[in-house]
């Protein structure tokens, strides 16, 4: 019933909103998207408005409703340029959704349009001869609503035969399909191509030369030497459907082709497996150069034709070598079925209807596990490895979400700077954000999601990177990916230093994690996850050193005011809300909260509030945090910036974990640092801007105001401070073991 209501619908609605204010043109009706993340995808969204929007103030949105659940309105990446409109917004994977997108200017709407079905899911191409189109012996349907093929112009439901494909019969195509979609819940849409009896010779590109034709010459031609030539059709028709779907717009392509190739009754046309091996590399590698990006191939052992030819050792061994040398990936041994399930009883070579349904099966025991490992497989990079994991968290592991249903609504004891007089009477929801010192037990948090429900879930990706070689992580270096993390994790520099200082590095992106989480135990158990697929169960009990940009800032501050045994430095860059900020449990925990002198966030509430958080808990909790202004830097960082965050990094890894400290004997105990053991640096001025020659001193020796003055571990951190606060920029110099030990013998001289 659900696929009758489908093709009534496709039939009989319009493929595009011609009468509203808003035509979309992407994505069509019943697309499916090919998803980037087990729970994402980026959606690009292409449009024609009724009439001329200025671009200037012209703000695009989408958002998508379910049956179960719907997102927020999202704010679409791109612009309107007159009466177009393009953009691209990440969405969930699932569906079928009802996509929404709305322009407004000056936050009022001015169109409006919509796609009744849109899908976030798995996209495959198939392609090759009759095995891979409509020749099968009985038409396949789909079981499930959520399987379509891609005609070229509009998606419909992928019944046979399947559009783009030669032949009127059936294929593996909806069996396979329905098995994706049943395993990954997700939908699948299907780009059809195969043509009936052709030989790998004929899908060449055009101009491409062999020595023999094929048994059909349609697709070929002889040359004036003798030789022979693809014309090109197959292939240049092959390398449009797949660029039809955009860069990494499918998941792979699924190839089955050789029957036109191997023991043809005039031997003359028989191709060698040495060159059915060439020419298949061929046409993957210059397909892949076409599309512009290297699409994963899955291609089958196919060279049966009837019983007692029920195979070529040639072609079956070129295939496999595809395999070997990692040109293509494993697809099904076809030739394996048959009798019944080849049709005529067993007497042809096109398969039957139960052949179809087993060939679909044999495809996704292939496709599936494959698929899986997409997500989570290791993978070299940079002279280390990389491991990806994921979860569907819900919205109450948010530090938004805590601060609306269960922080305390009691703002008496904010300590800060309250500037009403640039500020204005601050409206009863700031009031309430304005205390970020929580005093939350993981019991109260409990009860409130016991309460209230857990919320919608939302995808976090996990990311661990270790050094090749690396026999202890001595550390970790966690990052939210919010902002400028993201980039941070996969920074050359930073994977040096990990190197040199024998550190994993860890992050996480996803709303329920990314901008501050609870409870704590969350992290802590991500790390857990980790030990067996890399090897490391130390990574449990690694001292941590967090790192959190704009509001990801809300984790690299929480986290240590709760574990402050576990966190040997943390750094808050460019702070989204400077309330977050404000955590008296994380005083002895040595922190590093970078401003830049432009960003417009640093004048919300007000410079002089934002600017006075350090110094505050300076004064009041004796913090061992300092202060850094970037001059002439707006809300992200610079090259010139990550200086001083490694700077920084370095010397109280230095200064606070043991340099014999093995977590694989468990929890490792930092040193704890006195005010006294450290620098002292003047904090910068707002009044006067720019770059400022600040002065440092040990703490004894400091003439200024040594209650809230910026507190720096060591002389050389505070070298680097000044010379940042100075020049923009941290002078190159050499770190060496000498200096590491001499901070660590200062620390301890301090006990």
């Amino acid at each position: 019933m659900k696929t009758r209501w489908i093709v009534a619908a496709l039939l009989f609605s319009p493929l595009s909103l011609r009468a509203a204010e808003l035509a979309l043109n992407s994505p069509r009706d019943f697309q499916v998207v090919q998803r980037a993340t087990p729970g994402k995808g980026l959606l690009r969204i292409v449009g024609e408005l009724a009439e001329d929007v200025p671009a200037v103030d012209a703000a695009i949105e989408a958002r998508l409703l379910g049956e179960k659940m719907e997102t927020p309105w999202l704010r679409v990446g791109g612009s309107v340029s007159g009466r177009k409109l393009a953009g691209t917004v990440e969405v969930p994977a699932g569906g079928w959704w009802r996509l929404e997108v709305r322009v407004s200017r000056a936050g009022k709407e001015v169109a409006r349009g919509s796609v009744p079905h849109v899908g976030i899911g798995e996209v495959f191409v198939v392609a090759g001869q009759s095995n891979s189109a409509n020749h099968g012996e009985e038409r396949q349907s789909p079981k499930t609503d959520r399987v379509v093929a891609f005609d070229g112009k509009a998606w419909r439901v992928a019944a046979d035969p399947q559009p783009g494909s030669s032949g009127s019969g059936g294929s593996f195509i909806p069996p396979f399909a329905d098995a994706v979609a049943a395993k990954e819940d997700v939908p699948v849409g299907i780009i059809a191509c195969g043509i009936g009896a052709t030989s790998v010779r004929e899908w060449l590109p055009q101009g491409a030369t062999f020595p023999n034709p094929p048994t059909i010459e349609g697709r070929v031609q002889k040359l004036p030497n003798g030789l022979w030539a693809s014309k090109g059709d197959a292939y240049a028709m092959f390398v449009a459907r797949m660029k039809s779907a955009g860069p990494h717009g499918f998941r792979a392509v699924l190839w089955h082709q050789g029957e036109s190739d191997a023991n043809q009754k005039d031997p003359t046309r028989t191709l060698p497996g040495e060159l059915y091996c060439e020419y298949l590399a061929k046409l993957i590698r210059d397909s892949r150069r076409d599309i512009g990006w290297e699409a994963p191939w899955f291609v089958a052992q196919a060279s049966y034709h009837v019983p007692g030819d029920e195979g070529s050792e040639e072609i079956r061994a070129a295939q496999a070598s595809l395999w070997r040398s990692g040109v293509a990936l494993e697809g099904p041994d076809s030739d394996a079925l048959k009798g019944k399930l080849r049709e005529r009883d067993g007497e042809g070579v096109h398969f039957s209807g139960e052949g179809l349904r087993e060939h679909g099966a044999k495809w996704a025991e292939k496709v599936l596990p494959w698929l899986d490992r997409q997500w989570t497989e290791p993978r070299k990079a940079d002279g280390g490895t990389e491991w990806t994991d994921f979860a569907q968290l819900p919205a109450c592991h948010s530090l938004g979400w805590v601060s609306t249903n269960v922080q305390s609504k009691d703002t008496g004891s904010w300590d800060g700077v309250l500037d009403e007089a640039k500020w204005g009477t601050p409206s009863p929801q700031q009031v309430v954000a304005r205390n970020w010192d929580w005093k939350i037990s993981d019991d109260q948090w409990r009860e409130t999601v016991k309460q209230k429900g857990e919320g919608q879930r939302e995808e976090v990706k996990f990311d661990l990177w270790l050094p090749d070689g690396l026999p202890v992580v001595k550390g970790i270096v966690v990052m939210s990916g919010h902002g400028s993390g993201e980039s941070l994790f996969r920074r050359a520099d930073m994977r040096t230093l990990a190197k040199d200082l024998n550190l994993a590095l860890f992050k996480f992106i996803g709303n329920p994690m990314q901008r501050g989480f609870w409870p704590r135990s969350l992290l802590l158990e991500r790390m857990k996850a980790f030990d067996e697929k890399c090897g490391h169960p130390e990574l449990e009990h690694a001292p941590l050193f967090l790192y959190g940009h704009s509001n990801g800032t809300g984790f690299a501050a929480v986290f240590p005011a709760y574990e402050p045994q576990r966190v040997w430095g943390w750094v808050s860059m460019r702070p989204g809300i400077t309330f977050q900020v404000y955590q008296p449990g994380a005083a002895q925990v040595p922190g590093l909260v970078i401003f830049g002198e432009d960003d417009h966030f640093l004048a919300r509430p007000s410079r002089e509030e934002n600017l006075a958080v350090v110094p505050t808990l300076r004064k009041k909790h004796g913090a061992l945090w300092n202060i850094a202004v970037e001059p002439k830097t707006g809300h992200g960082p610079g090259e010139k910036t990550w200086p001083l965050v490694f700077s920084f990094l370095r010397h109280t890894f230095a200064a606070r974990v043991p340099a014999d400290a093995d977590p694989r004997k468990g929890p490792v105990k930092l040193h704890g640092l006195s005010l006294e053991s450290g620098y002292l640096g003047q904090n910068w001025d707002d009044a006067k801007g720019g770059y400022q020659d600040l002065s440092i001193a040990p703490y004894a020796d400091f003439v200024g105001d040594k209650l809230t003055a910026s507190w720096l571990v060591n002389s050389a951190y505070a070298a680097d401070w000044r010379a940042f606060q100075r020049d923009g920029q941290v002078a190159e110099r050499e770190h060496d073991a000498a200096e590491a030990e001499q901070a660590v013998q200062a620390t301890d001289a301090s006990q």
